[in-house]
């Protein structure tokens, strides 16, 4: 219930706001257009003057009394049943020891033990030759003259030097920033909006590739840690770098659309295959290549050069926001060149490659092997006559598996140091599919045939028709699986195909005819697109609930728009991204996290006392 009296009082803020500046001829400020462009979030709310309309007040005030009243008189089922309930509390009580987390494009989850992830992910950690570094704490020796070793390693050693080092890449942050700021003659209230406060570092953590090996042949930890592989993910949330990593990347990104080879979606390629001539499709197949670990095989220094000389080329087509290339190019670098990491209260830093997590890593990579291509495929264009790529995926029609891996070949020999080597996928027959983004490709006869694809590994995991979600969020998530599939189908057959592996998928998780639920009606949008419209969010509850509180807006003429989200998933009660990092103060002995932990007990005692007061009742 408080949830929902704080989202009321959001969107009657919202809404008297919106009408007091209808009233009035204002000009947006920069950090008013720059938060309209999500570049940041700005989470502290201004109370607005009452509405002029006095109507408004009233009919705002008779809405929270009538949402009030319907859900005091709503009793709320739950869609779990007793052994799943049963099921969930043990996974929680246990979760000190184990560890839970989703697989690598499996989507199922992994659960395994916590000292064997950890087992797991420090392995990968000092395995990966040259790639990670531990960093030592150190002090400075006055007799030496420099940095030496501390030799005390306990944790609050490990603890105090993390946090220094926190707070240096603030401060450098934002001094960059206010740098930035005065270069380019900014209002003073736009340092605040960038400025990196109560920062943590970013960690890693690993999710296991399930679709590598055969899960069911693993008998003891041991074939997990010889067989297992892994992907490492680096967090960058609420790092000292986040705010100006998100500024960078919204000024770079345009830049993919003058990178030829790139596919904004997962249905460029077939649109690019269908324009091809059947001169050109003579006697060739299609083939996908992919880059072994991108991320971690581009160096960094290099890749800044290459993405800041791309963005010169076309500077008249980047809405730069009133900042000079040199201080974009200062703001990347301090973003990509500060790797440090933490895993289990330790300090490491990634001497090559980019941060899989952070926010421009993938147009850096893009970019960078265009760079490769430029030189190679793109210099004749006789060379290539179709040829596309996402990030490290791409595709081509080629003669011979020979000559497809000489393709590849070509665009990685460019990299001057040589760590950019393909995964070239040529099918053995005419008649064999050869999967890429989501859907199967072949050359038959000339002529190029599709179809919707779904890897053998990856589980048939998606909405589930009992998951406490809004009914129009479920149907709309069917239809946009059969969308998909038509998107993918080339002929009749092929769709028909398609449509049936988006059956199985929905069969198994609770549709009972799916192709029927997808025809079913959703409420109707406001069709007024000239007035202008709050949003009013509140916590699904059911069908019934939301369809009496859309009639009364209605029936009042608000112009509020009901958006109701759902229940908290699973992923977020039993995952962690930080499993070995959660914050915690750097004093032994610290007052306020002492007073903040018997506030907390406190409240689970009060939160128990409730629960047992309702069973009795």
């Amino acid at each position: 219930m408080s949830e929902v009296k704080t989202e009321l009082v959001l969107c009657a803020y919202r809404l008297r706001w919106q009408q007091y500046m209808s009233e009035r001829i204002s000009v947006s400020t920069r950090l008013q257009v720059w938060q309209s462009d999500k570049i940041f979030t700005n989470k502290r709310f201004v109370k607005p003057p009452p509405a002029a309309t006095p109507v408004i007040e009233e009919e705002l005030r008779e809405l929270q009394k009538f949402i009030e009243q319907l859900l005091h008189r709503t009793s709320i089922s739950f869609n779990l049943t007793h052994d799943q309930s049963v099921g969930l509390k043990s996974l929680k009580s246990r979760l000190s020891t184990t560890h839970i987390s989703v697989s690598d494009k499996g989507g199922e989850f992994v659960v395994t033990d916590r000292a064997l992830q950890r087992e797991l992910t420090e392995m990968h950690i000092t395995t990966s030759a040259g790639v990670y570094r531990f960093e030592h704490p150190q002090r400075m020796n006055s007799k030496l003259g420099k940095m030496v070793n501390v030799k005390d390693t306990s944790e609050i050693t490990f603890r105090n030097q993390i946090s220094r080092l926190t707070s240096t890449l603030e401060d450098r942050c934002n001094t960059l920033w206010k740098d930035v700021c005065r270069r380019s003659r900014f209002e003073k209230e736009m340092i605040p909006a960038l400025t990196a406060t109560n920062t943590r570092l970013p960690c890693m953590y690993v999710l296991i590739k399930t679709h590598k090996f055969d899960t069911t042949s693993l008998s003891n930890p041991e074939d997990l840690l010889n067989r297992g592989k892994v992907r490492p993910i680096v967090s960058c949330v609420g790092s000292p770098t986040e705010k100006l990593a998100g500024l960078v990347t919204k000024i770079l990104s345009p830049l993919l659309n003058f990178v030829p080879s790139h596919l904004s979606n997962i249905h460029t390629h077939l649109t690019q295959l269908a324009e091809l001539t059947p001169s050109q499709l003579e006697g060739v197949r299609f083939c996908s290549g992919d880059i072994s670990a991108l991320y971690t095989n581009i160096d960094i220094s290099k890749c800044v050069d290459d993405v800041m000389d791309f963005a010169g080329e076309h500077q008249e087509d980047l809405n730069l926001r009133d900042i000079s290339l040199t201080d974009v190019h200062r703001m990347l670098e301090l973003v990509l060149t500060n790797s440090f990491f933490t895993y289990g209260g330790r300090l490491y830093k990634q001497l090559v490659g980019l941060f899989m997590g952070c926010r421009p890593s993938p147009i850096a990579a893009i970019v960078r092997v265009y760079r490769f291509e430029r030189a190679s495929v793109y210099t004749d264009i006789t060379f290539i006559s179709v040829y596309g790529r996402y990030i490290d995926d791409a595709y081509t029609v080629a003669t011979s598996e020979g000559s497809a891996q000489q393709f590849f070949d070509a665009i990685g020999l460019q990299d001057p140091d040589q760590r950019i080597s393909w995964e070239v996928d040529y099918p053995v027959s005419e008649d064999t599919f050869t999967p890429f983004l989501g859907s199967a490709v072949r050359v038959h006869n000339g002529v190029v045939e599709s179809k919707f694809y779904r890897k053998g590994t990856r589980k048939d995991i998606a909405l589930h028709h009992r998951s406490h979600h809004p009914l129009e969020t479920k149907i709309q998530t069917a239809r946009n699986f059969y969308s998909t599939a038509e998107q993918s189908s080339s002929s009749a057959e092929l769709l028909e195909q398609s449509f049936e592996i988006v059956d199985r998928l929905l069969v198994a998780n609770g549709y009972e005819n799916p192709r029927e639920f997808v025809k079913r009606r959703t409420p109707r949008k406001p069709t007024n697109k000239t007035e202008t419209r709050v949003c009013l969010k509140l916590p699904y509850v059911s069908e019934t609930v939301s369809c009496e509180i859309r009639k009364f807006i209605v029936r009042k003429s608000l112009p509020i728009d009901l958006v109701c989200t759902p229940g908290i998933k699973l992923r977020s009660v039993l995952c962690s991204s930080r499993p070995e990092d959660k914050p915690s103060c750097s004093r032994d002995v610290c007052k306020i996290c002492r007073g903040l932990q018997a506030e907390e007990m406190e409240k689970k005692k009060v939160g128990e006392e409730e629960k047992k007061k309702k069973k009795k009742k």
